[in-house]
Protein backbone atom coordinates (compact mmCIF):
# COMPACT_ATOMS: atom_id res chain seq x y z
CA UNK A 1 0.00 0.00 0.00
CA UNK A 2 2.36 2.44 0.75
CA UNK A 3 4.97 1.30 -1.90
CA UNK A 4 1.95 1.84 -4.30
CA UNK A 5 1.08 5.77 -2.52
CA UNK A 6 5.08 6.00 -2.97
CA UNK A 7 5.15 5.45 -6.89
CA UNK A 8 1.99 6.94 -7.95
CA UNK A 9 3.78 10.15 -6.04
CA UNK A 10 6.66 10.48 -7.34
CA UNK A 11 4.89 9.86 -11.02
CA UNK A 12 2.70 12.97 -9.88
CA UNK A 13 5.88 14.99 -8.75
CA UNK A 14 7.84 14.35 -11.79
CA UNK A 15 4.86 14.83 -14.19
CA UNK A 16 4.33 18.14 -12.49
CA UNK A 17 8.23 19.40 -12.47
CA UNK A 18 8.38 17.99 -16.49
CA UNK A 19 4.86 20.73 -16.47
CA UNK A 20 7.05 23.46 -15.21
CA UNK A 21 10.28 23.03 -17.35
CA UNK A 22 8.30 23.36 -20.67
CA UNK A 23 6.23 26.28 -19.17
CA UNK A 24 8.64 28.69 -19.96
CA UNK A 25 9.53 27.91 -22.82
CA UNK A 26 5.71 27.57 -23.86
CA UNK A 27 5.82 31.01 -22.68
CA UNK A 28 8.55 32.30 -24.48
CA UNK A 29 7.26 30.63 -27.56
CA UNK A 30 3.52 32.48 -27.20
CA UNK A 31 5.36 35.92 -26.29
CA UNK A 32 7.77 35.62 -29.73
CA UNK A 33 7.20 38.14 -31.98
CA UNK A 34 5.54 36.87 -35.27
CA UNK A 35 6.64 37.65 -38.87
CA UNK A 36 4.59 37.18 -41.51
CA UNK A 37 5.69 37.91 -45.31
CA UNK A 38 3.65 39.55 -48.61
CA UNK A 39 3.74 36.77 -50.77
CA UNK A 40 4.23 37.92 -53.26
CA UNK A 41 5.54 41.42 -52.63
CA UNK A 42 5.03 42.97 -55.90
CA UNK A 43 1.99 45.44 -55.31
CA UNK A 44 3.19 48.53 -53.83
CA UNK A 45 4.03 48.85 -50.23
CA UNK A 46 1.44 47.59 -47.51
CA UNK A 47 -0.13 50.36 -45.71
CA UNK A 48 -3.90 49.48 -44.17
CA UNK A 49 -4.87 45.68 -42.06
CA UNK A 50 -8.10 45.32 -40.68
CA UNK A 51 -8.51 41.96 -38.83
CA UNK A 52 -11.69 39.49 -39.12
CA UNK A 53 -12.33 37.10 -35.88
CA UNK A 54 -9.92 36.38 -34.18
CA UNK A 55 -7.15 35.06 -36.57
CA UNK A 56 -7.52 36.32 -39.78
CA UNK A 57 -6.69 40.24 -41.16
CA UNK A 58 -6.45 41.37 -44.36
CA UNK A 59 -3.67 43.67 -45.81
CA UNK A 60 -3.94 46.28 -48.61
CA UNK A 61 -1.32 47.75 -51.15
CA UNK A 62 -0.71 51.12 -52.10
CA UNK A 63 0.29 50.62 -55.32
CA UNK A 64 -2.70 48.83 -57.31
CA UNK A 65 -4.99 48.59 -54.43
CA UNK A 66 -4.54 44.35 -54.11
CA UNK A 67 -6.03 42.97 -50.93
CA UNK A 68 -4.28 40.07 -48.99
CA UNK A 69 -5.51 37.51 -46.61
CA UNK A 70 -3.25 36.15 -43.48
CA UNK A 71 -3.78 34.13 -40.65
CA UNK A 72 -1.76 33.87 -37.19
CA UNK A 73 -1.16 30.63 -38.12
CA UNK A 74 0.33 30.93 -41.30
CA UNK A 75 3.77 33.20 -41.92
CA UNK A 76 2.74 33.80 -45.56
CA UNK A 77 0.27 36.52 -46.14
CA UNK A 78 -1.64 35.75 -49.84
CA UNK A 79 -3.33 37.34 -52.54
CA UNK A 80 -7.31 38.11 -51.71
CA UNK A 81 -8.29 40.28 -54.33
CA UNK A 82 -6.58 41.33 -56.84
CA UNK A 83 -5.97 44.72 -57.64
CA UNK A 84 -6.02 46.96 -60.83
CA UNK A 85 -4.26 50.07 -62.53
CA UNK A 86 -5.44 53.49 -60.67
CA UNK A 87 -6.75 51.61 -57.47
CA UNK A 88 -4.86 51.78 -53.69
CA UNK A 89 -5.58 50.37 -50.44
CA UNK A 90 -4.75 52.70 -48.01
CA UNK A 91 -7.04 52.23 -44.91
CA UNK A 92 -9.01 49.01 -44.25
CA UNK A 93 -11.91 48.18 -42.17
CA UNK A 94 -13.61 44.81 -41.82
CA UNK A 95 -18.07 45.03 -40.63
CA UNK A 96 -20.69 42.56 -41.02
CA UNK A 97 -19.02 40.28 -43.99
CA UNK A 98 -18.00 43.30 -45.97
CA UNK A 99 -14.50 44.98 -46.09
CA UNK A 100 -14.56 48.91 -46.39
CA UNK A 101 -11.31 50.39 -48.17
CA UNK A 102 -9.91 54.06 -48.32
CA UNK A 103 -8.21 54.41 -51.52
CA UNK A 104 -5.73 57.21 -50.68
CA UNK A 105 -5.15 59.66 -53.44
CA UNK A 106 -7.51 58.00 -55.75
CA UNK A 107 -10.32 59.77 -53.57
CA UNK A 108 -12.55 56.38 -53.82
CA UNK A 109 -14.00 54.46 -51.32
CA UNK A 110 -14.66 50.69 -51.87
CA UNK A 111 -16.96 47.96 -50.29
CA UNK A 112 -15.99 44.22 -51.38
CA UNK A 113 -17.77 41.77 -50.07
CA UNK A 114 -15.55 38.81 -48.64
CA UNK A 115 -17.39 35.64 -49.34
CA UNK A 116 -17.99 36.68 -53.31
CA UNK A 117 -14.45 38.84 -53.24
CA UNK A 118 -16.54 41.28 -55.36
CA UNK A 119 -17.05 44.88 -55.38
CA UNK A 120 -20.13 45.93 -54.14
CA UNK A 121 -19.95 49.64 -54.02
CA UNK A 122 -17.99 52.37 -54.43
CA UNK A 123 -18.40 56.34 -53.97
CA UNK A 124 -15.95 59.15 -54.75
CA UNK A 125 -15.15 62.22 -52.91
CA UNK A 126 -12.89 63.89 -55.98
CA UNK A 127 -9.54 64.68 -56.62
CA UNK A 128 -7.17 66.59 -54.44
CA UNK A 129 -7.34 64.74 -51.32
CA UNK A 130 -5.76 61.51 -49.96
CA UNK A 131 -8.45 59.41 -47.99
CA UNK A 132 -6.13 57.30 -45.03
CA UNK A 133 -8.36 55.77 -42.82
CA UNK A 134 -11.95 54.97 -41.66
CA UNK A 135 -14.13 53.38 -39.14
CA UNK A 136 -17.82 51.51 -39.59
CA UNK A 137 -20.09 52.24 -36.92
CA UNK A 138 -22.81 49.46 -35.82
CA UNK A 139 -25.47 51.80 -37.75
CA UNK A 140 -23.39 50.90 -41.14
CA UNK A 141 -21.82 54.49 -41.53
CA UNK A 142 -18.78 55.06 -42.39
CA UNK A 143 -16.95 57.78 -41.50
CA UNK A 144 -13.16 58.53 -43.75
CA UNK A 145 -10.38 60.43 -42.88
CA UNK A 146 -8.57 63.14 -45.43
CA UNK A 147 -4.77 63.68 -44.49
CA UNK A 148 -4.99 66.82 -47.30
CA UNK A 149 -8.34 67.91 -47.20
CA UNK A 150 -9.91 69.37 -43.84
CA UNK A 151 -12.86 67.16 -44.20
CA UNK A 152 -14.44 64.58 -42.79
CA UNK A 153 -16.22 61.97 -45.28
CA UNK A 154 -19.69 60.49 -43.98
CA UNK A 155 -21.13 57.55 -46.14
CA UNK A 156 -24.47 56.13 -44.66
CA UNK A 157 -25.28 52.29 -44.32
CA UNK A 158 -28.31 52.99 -46.56
CA UNK A 159 -26.04 54.28 -49.13
CA UNK A 160 -23.63 51.42 -48.43
CA UNK A 161 -26.02 48.73 -49.37
CA UNK A 162 -27.61 50.68 -52.02
CA UNK A 163 -23.55 50.45 -53.55
CA UNK A 164 -23.42 54.05 -54.72
CA UNK A 165 -24.72 57.73 -53.42
CA UNK A 166 -22.72 60.92 -53.02
CA UNK A 167 -20.87 60.99 -49.53
CA UNK A 168 -21.06 64.43 -47.46
CA UNK A 169 -18.44 66.65 -46.28
CA UNK A 170 -18.23 66.88 -42.70
CA UNK A 171 -15.56 70.43 -42.32
CA UNK A 172 -13.20 69.94 -39.53
CA UNK A 173 -12.45 73.45 -39.69
CA UNK A 174 -11.34 75.86 -38.31
CA UNK A 175 -10.93 73.38 -35.00
CA UNK A 176 -8.58 71.25 -37.62
CA UNK A 177 -5.65 73.52 -38.61
CA UNK A 178 -4.03 71.70 -41.74
CA UNK A 179 -0.71 72.33 -42.81
CA UNK A 180 -0.28 72.42 -46.81
CA UNK A 181 1.94 69.47 -47.85
CA UNK A 182 1.96 67.77 -44.92
CA UNK A 183 -0.02 64.70 -43.64
CA UNK A 184 -2.79 66.02 -41.87
CA UNK A 185 -5.62 63.66 -39.75
CA UNK A 186 -4.88 59.86 -40.15
CA UNK A 187 -5.92 57.46 -37.83
CA UNK A 188 -9.36 57.38 -36.32
CA UNK A 189 -11.56 55.04 -34.20
CA UNK A 190 -15.18 55.44 -32.24
CA UNK A 191 -15.82 55.21 -28.84
CA UNK A 192 -19.07 55.19 -29.31
CA UNK A 193 -21.96 55.13 -32.35
CA UNK A 194 -21.73 59.30 -31.52
CA UNK A 195 -18.41 59.86 -30.26
CA UNK A 196 -14.80 59.33 -32.54
CA UNK A 197 -10.93 60.67 -31.76
CA UNK A 198 -8.71 61.29 -34.66
CA UNK A 199 -5.35 61.36 -34.18
CA UNK A 200 -3.46 64.98 -36.52
CA UNK A 201 0.13 63.07 -37.94
CA UNK A 202 1.86 66.44 -37.91
CA UNK A 203 1.46 68.05 -34.85
CA UNK A 204 0.28 64.75 -33.02
CA UNK A 205 -2.75 66.49 -31.50
CA UNK A 206 -6.01 64.26 -30.86
CA UNK A 207 -9.12 65.17 -31.25
CA UNK A 208 -12.42 64.14 -30.32
CA UNK A 209 -15.43 64.59 -32.56
CA UNK A 210 -18.90 64.65 -31.22
CA UNK A 211 -21.39 63.83 -33.68
CA UNK A 212 -24.74 65.96 -33.15
CA UNK A 213 -28.22 65.91 -35.98
CA UNK A 214 -27.34 69.53 -35.31
CA UNK A 215 -23.75 69.79 -36.50
CA UNK A 216 -20.84 68.26 -34.42
CA UNK A 217 -18.76 69.51 -32.13
CA UNK A 218 -14.52 69.27 -32.27
CA UNK A 219 -12.37 69.91 -29.54
CA UNK A 220 -8.54 68.90 -28.89
CA UNK A 221 -8.03 66.23 -26.40
CA UNK A 222 -5.92 67.76 -23.17
CA UNK A 223 -2.49 65.73 -22.21
CA UNK A 224 0.30 64.39 -24.24
CA UNK A 225 0.98 64.78 -28.17
CA UNK A 226 1.41 61.54 -30.70
CA UNK A 227 3.47 63.00 -33.22
CA UNK A 228 3.89 60.91 -36.22
CA UNK A 229 0.32 59.32 -35.12
CA UNK A 230 -0.68 57.05 -37.98
CA UNK A 231 -3.30 54.33 -37.78
CA UNK A 232 -5.23 53.28 -34.23
CA UNK A 233 -6.95 51.28 -32.47
CA UNK A 234 -8.82 51.59 -29.43
CA UNK A 235 -7.90 48.30 -26.90
CA UNK A 236 -9.17 48.00 -23.29
CA UNK A 237 -9.95 51.44 -23.25
CA UNK A 238 -6.60 52.58 -24.50
CA UNK A 239 -5.54 54.37 -27.95
CA UNK A 240 -3.00 52.29 -29.23
CA UNK A 241 -1.41 54.48 -31.70
CA UNK A 242 1.15 53.57 -34.89
CA UNK A 243 4.34 55.88 -34.72
CA UNK A 244 6.79 55.41 -37.58
CA UNK A 245 9.96 57.69 -36.15
CA UNK A 246 10.36 55.94 -33.62
CA UNK A 247 9.20 52.75 -34.53
CA UNK A 248 6.53 51.40 -31.92
CA UNK A 249 3.08 51.69 -30.32
CA UNK A 250 2.35 53.87 -28.09
CA UNK A 251 -0.49 53.35 -25.65
CA UNK A 252 -2.52 56.40 -24.72
CA UNK A 253 -5.40 56.15 -21.51
CA UNK A 254 -8.39 58.08 -21.92
CA UNK A 255 -9.83 59.45 -18.89
CA UNK A 256 -13.49 58.55 -18.08
CA UNK A 257 -14.85 61.66 -20.00
CA UNK A 258 -12.72 61.32 -23.08
CA UNK A 259 -11.10 64.79 -22.75
CA UNK A 260 -7.81 63.73 -21.80
CA UNK A 261 -5.28 61.14 -23.38
CA UNK A 262 -2.03 60.45 -21.72
CA UNK A 263 0.71 58.13 -22.86
CA UNK A 264 1.24 55.36 -20.22
CA UNK A 265 3.63 52.86 -22.30
CA UNK A 266 5.53 52.00 -25.78
CA UNK A 267 5.87 48.52 -27.09
CA UNK A 268 8.43 48.36 -30.27
CA UNK A 269 10.41 45.43 -31.57
CA UNK A 270 13.34 45.00 -34.03
CA UNK A 271 10.65 43.47 -36.84
CA UNK A 272 9.41 47.11 -36.93
CA UNK A 273 10.24 48.81 -40.51
CA UNK A 274 8.63 51.99 -40.97
CA UNK A 275 4.84 50.79 -39.44
CA UNK A 276 1.86 52.56 -40.11
CA UNK A 277 -0.75 50.96 -38.68
CA UNK A 278 -2.17 47.92 -36.54
CA UNK A 279 -5.17 45.24 -35.84
CA UNK A 280 -5.62 43.47 -33.39
CA UNK A 281 -6.00 39.54 -34.43
CA UNK A 282 -6.28 36.98 -31.34
CA UNK A 283 -3.67 37.88 -28.71
CA UNK A 284 -1.48 39.59 -31.33
CA UNK A 285 -0.89 43.38 -32.00
CA UNK A 286 -0.55 42.82 -36.14
CA UNK A 287 1.79 45.65 -37.43
CA UNK A 288 1.77 46.43 -41.21
CA UNK A 289 5.79 47.43 -42.09
CA UNK A 290 4.75 49.95 -44.68
CA UNK A 291 8.94 50.88 -44.96
CA UNK A 292 8.58 53.69 -47.31
CA UNK A 293 11.94 54.61 -46.27
CA UNK A 294 13.58 51.98 -48.13
CA UNK A 295 10.47 50.06 -49.50
CA UNK A 296 12.15 47.06 -49.05
CA UNK A 297 10.83 43.21 -50.14
CA UNK A 298 9.82 40.95 -49.29
CA UNK A 299 7.46 43.35 -47.45
CA UNK A 300 6.40 42.11 -43.61
CA UNK A 301 3.85 42.40 -40.92
CA UNK A 302 5.12 42.33 -37.29
CA UNK A 303 2.92 39.52 -34.86
CA UNK A 304 3.72 41.62 -31.51
CA UNK A 305 2.37 39.94 -28.23
CA UNK A 306 -0.33 41.93 -26.50
CA UNK A 307 0.58 43.24 -23.34
CA UNK A 308 -1.45 41.32 -20.57
CA UNK A 309 -3.68 43.76 -18.28
CA UNK A 310 -5.64 43.89 -16.00
CA UNK A 311 -8.89 43.67 -18.12
CA UNK A 312 -8.64 41.53 -20.96
CA UNK A 313 -12.54 41.65 -21.93
CA UNK A 314 -13.18 42.37 -26.09
CA UNK A 315 -15.98 44.97 -25.85
CA UNK A 316 -14.20 48.06 -26.13
CA UNK A 317 -11.96 46.95 -29.71
CA UNK A 318 -13.27 48.66 -32.37
CA UNK A 319 -10.77 46.99 -35.01
CA UNK A 320 -12.68 43.59 -35.43
CA UNK A 321 -15.57 42.54 -37.76
CA UNK A 322 -18.52 42.27 -34.97
CA UNK A 323 -19.76 39.11 -36.65
CA UNK A 324 -23.03 40.64 -37.18
CA UNK A 325 -25.70 40.15 -40.48
CA UNK A 326 -27.65 42.32 -42.21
Amino acid sequence: MNATLNVRSCAILGGVALALALAPAAMADSAATRVFTLTPSTHGNPEGIASAGLATFFVGATGDGTIYRGTLGNPNVTEFIPGATGKSAIGLKVARGRLYVAGGATGDITVYDLISRRQVALFSTGAGGFLNDLVVLASGDVFVTDSFRPTLWHVTGAQVRAGSGTPEAISLAPEVVYTAGAFNVNGIVALDQRTLVIVQSNTGTLFRIDLERRGRQIRALDGDPVVGGDGMLLDRGRLVVVQGSPAQLTFVQLDRRASRGTVVSHLSDPTLRGPSTVARAGDRFVVVNADFATSTTPFTLSGLARPHGDDDGDNDDDDRDDGDGE
